[in-house]
C-alpha cells in the first residue's frame, strides 16, 4: 500500500527544521531524504511511500510547524505545549506529610535534648573558665585567701520556725558579700545584689525531680546570662589545698529561668587554696549517689554533676543509670 505525499511539504518540512536547529537534520531524517530519491516523473510532486515508513512520517508531520518556529523576540523554541506533565493526587500529598509528621514525632525531641545538653556543657565550661581566672587574678591582686579579711563564722544562720527559710547571720552575710566584691572586678557583670539577712529563696529542683528551696545569697549575673550565687564562706583558715574554704553555685541560663534544677542547669563548685573545682569528684561524689536520676534521700542529689559535665562533656547520668567514674562514662 502506497501514500502519496506532496514532495514540497516533505521538502518544506526539512527547510523549517534546519533553520530552527541550525545544524544538520538528524540521521531519522535523512531516511526521508533518501525517499525522494524514488520521486516518479510521471507524477509531478508526489513521491511513493511504503507501509514501513509510513508509521515514522505520521509521526514526524503530526507536530505542527509552528511549534518549532521562535516567536518574536524569542531566543528558544517553546516546547512546554508538547510537554506532558505529571502530579501528585491530594491522597498522596497528605500520606506524604503523615509519614513526614510522625517520622519528626518521633526525631526531633531526641534531636533537641542533644543539642540543649551540649549548649548546657558548653556554657558550663565557659563558666568555670570565667570564675576561675576571676580567682586567680584575685589572688595576685589580694594574696591568699585567707588573707581576704573573712570574719570568723560566729553565726551562720538558723532556719526561721514560721516560715522555714533559712535566716543567715550577719558574719555569713558579710563574708558573702566580700567573698563576691574580690572577684567581680575580674568578671563582665550586669548586675549584682548583696547578700541580706533576709535574702528570698527561689524554688529549685533535685535532679530526681523533688522540691528543694535555694537561698540565694549574693548573686551575680553576667552579660551572658550566666548566674553566680552564693559564696558560703566555710573558713578563714584557707591553707590547706584539702581544706573546703567555700562553696557557690552557678546558673547556666539565670536563676529566672527554668528548670533551675541541680545537675541540668544550676552546678556547684568549691574553693580551695589552690583553686575551683567542681563538685562531684572528692566532694559529694557522683558515686556516692550526688548525681543520679534514681532520687535519694538527701536534697543535694544532683550536686555532684558539675565534675561529670566538665570531665566527661556530657550529661548522659540523664539517661542511664549504670555510670560511673570507675566505669562506664557514656550510656550504650
Amino acid at each position: 500500500m502506497n501514500i502519496g505525499v506532496p514532495s514540497h511539504v516533505i521538502l518544506n518540512l526539512f527547510q523549517d527544521l534546519a533553520a530552527v536547529t541550525q545544524r544538520k537534520p538528524r540521521p531519522r531524517i535523512s531516511k526521508f531524504a533518501k525517499l525522494t530519491k524514488k520521486f516518479n516523473p510521471a507524477v509531478v510532486g508526489v513521491c511513493p511511500v511504503s507501509e514501513a515508513h509510513s508509521k515514522e512520517l505520521n509521526v514526524l508531520t503530526s507536530y505542527r510547524l509552528n511549534d518549532f518556529k521562535k516567536k518574536a523576540g524569542a531566543t528558544h523554541v517553546d516546547m512546554s505545549a508538547n510537554i506532558r506533565r505529571a502530579a501528585f493526587t491530594l491522597a498522596e500529598v497528605l500520606i506524604t506529610l503523615g509519614i513526614i509528621g510522625i517520622v519528626a514525632a518521633m526525631t526531633i525531641p531526641t534531636l533537641i535534648a542533644n543539642y540543649q545538653e551540649k549548649q548546657t556543657v558548653s556554657r558550663l565550661t565557659k563558666a568555670y573558665a570565667t570564675i576561675s581566672n576571676a580567682y586567680q587574678m584575685a589572688k595576685v591582686e589580694n594574696g591568699d585567701f585567707s588573707s581576704w579579711g573573712f570574719k570568723e563564722i560566729s553565726d551562720a544562720g538558723a532556719s526561721n520556725p514560721e516560715t522555714g527559710n533559712w535566716e543567715i547571720g550577719d558574719s555569713a552575710v558579710e563574708n558573702s558579700n566580700l567573698f563576691w566584691a574580690k572577684l567581680t572586678p575580674y568578671m563582665k557583670v550586669v548586675h549584682h545584689t548583696d547578700t541580706t539577712k533576709d535574702n528570698f529563696q527561689f524554688d529549685t529542683y533535685t535532679l530526681d525531680g523533688r522540691k528543694s528551696g535555694m537561698l540565694t545569697m549574693s548573686t551575680v549575673e553576667l552579660a551572658d546570662g550566666t548566674a553566680f550565687f552564693g559564696g558560703w564562706v566555710a573558713t578563714t583558715n584557707c591553707t590547706d589545698s584539702a581544706v573546703i574554704c567555700a562553696d557557690f553555685a552557678i546558673d547556666i541560663n539565670g536563676i529566672n529561668t527554668k528548670p533551675n534544677t541541680y545537675g541540668k542547669d544550676i552546678f556547684y563548685f568549691i574553693l580551695t587554696k589552690n583553686g575551683i573545682k567542681p563538685q562531684g569528684r572528692d566532694y559529694r561524689s557522683f558515686d556516692d549517689g550526688f548525681c543520679t536520676m534514681e532520687g535519694w534521700v538527701d536534697n543535694k542529689n544532683g550536686y555532684g554533676c558539675a565534675a561529670w559535665v566538665l570531665e566527661n562533656k556530657n550529661m548522659d547520668y540523664l539517661h542511664c543509670n549504670d555510670l560511673s567514674w570507675d566505669g562506664k562514662h557514656k550510656c550504650d
